[in-house]
């Protein structure tokens, strides 16, 4: 009797387990990062809303036309490409709240990333960033910004009404003592990483 029970439960066990297996396939991986743009657009083509994107070693030159159809993002990973640009269908990305294009070859503050007001983290470490834009405060969410290793000079005073900004790394950023003491005044709840400060002149 208890053997027989046993079968039973071990064959009721076995039929969960491939009903499981079944049904998987048809739940919306909603959570899933996608590391290739062609498993994402298959993804989107079966109805898998793609929100998390990362890109990164992709030897990009261009930020590819395909990725504006995933209007639903929420985060984006283009690092360690060679992107000099970013689109202005990027205003498209509404909802996105995690972007990062880090090494890469920006030579500005992509304009368009200041309409992205649902930004919580933005990473531009390692390009060549000179200006860090005046009406940075568009971006009222952020939290997090990480500009380290570009060749910033101008640093807005409007920094200072990001006030949900908690995090902000300018390490490897030339920067004189006197700078980094007002921008640690301007900035006083933010925890600032920068370098050793430098003692060279700047030409204006």
């Amino acid at each position: 009797m208890i053997l027989r029970m046993l079968n039973i439960i071990a064959i009721l066990f076995v039929f969960s387990q491939a009903s499981a297996q079944d049904l998987a396939p048809d739940v919306p991986q909603n959570n899933e990062v996608y590391k290739s743009l062609k498993d994402a657009i298959i993804a989107q083509a079966n109805g898998i809303e793609v929100v998390h994107l990362d890109l990164k070693r992709e030897k990009l030159k261009i930020v590819p036309m395909e990725i504006a159809q995933f209007t639903h993002l929420k985060t984006l990973i283009l690092d360690k490409n060679s992107i000099s640009e970013i689109p202005n269908w990027f205003s498209n990305f509404t909802e996105l709240e995690v972007l990062s294009i880090c090494r890469n070859n920006l030579k500005e503050f992509p304009p368009v990333i200041l309409e992205l007001s649902n930004l919580r983290t933005l990473k531009l470490g390692d390009n060549l960033i000179s200006v860090i834009p005046i009406d940075i405060d568009k971006l009222e969410n952020l939290e997090s910004l990480w500009l380290w290793s570009n060749v910033i000079r101008k640093y807005p005073a409007s920094l200072s009404d990001l006030k949900k900004l908690k995090y902000l790394d300018l390490l490897y950023n030339d920067m004189t003592y006197e700078e980094q003491v007002w921008l640690r005044e301007l900035l006083g709840d933010v925890v600032i990483e920068l370098s050793d400060p430098c003692t060279c002149e700047f030409d204006e």
